[in-house]
């Protein structure tokens, strides 16, 4: 699997071939990780060269997907093919993400979006 970043505006595009599955699912995990820091980061996921995905793909995603959650990060997928369309519906995943048909509909998607504030930190109770 080769995976490739790049910037459109304010928005990390990051685009994968292959197979998403045990092999290759940890080191997409951390490159697209890496992406959510910053301030208001917003990520799109382009799907359509990747062909299949196992359970720890689907795992890889619901980390991305916690990760941007705790961190305030805009996150979507676009692109993705009946086959693995298939298996984020029998997951249950479809509605808890943004998943648009293809790359330019995500990106209108995501410069759409307001600014989101990062969370508070949360303090210590004593």
């Amino acid at each position: 699997m080769e995976i490739q970043k790049e910037r459109a505006g304010d928005i990390d595009v990051v685009s994968a071939n292959g197979r998403l599955d045990g092999i290759y699912s940890t080191a997409f995990a951390k490159e697209v990780g890496e992406l959510i820091t910053g301030t208001n980061p917003k990520i799109l996921i382009d799907f359509a060269e990747i062909d299949f995905v196992t359970s720890a793909g689907i795992r890889a995603v619901l980390l991305l997907m916690k990760k941007a959650k705790e961190t305030g990060a805009a996150f979507a997928i676009c692109g993705v093919n009946d086959e693995v369309r298939e298996v984020l519906d029998a997951t249950g995943l479809t509605p808890m993400i943004a998943i648009h048909p293809s790359r330019s509909e995500g990106l209108a998607a995501l410069n759409a979006l307001p600014p989101r504030p990062a969370p508070a930190p949360s303090t210590p109770t004593p």
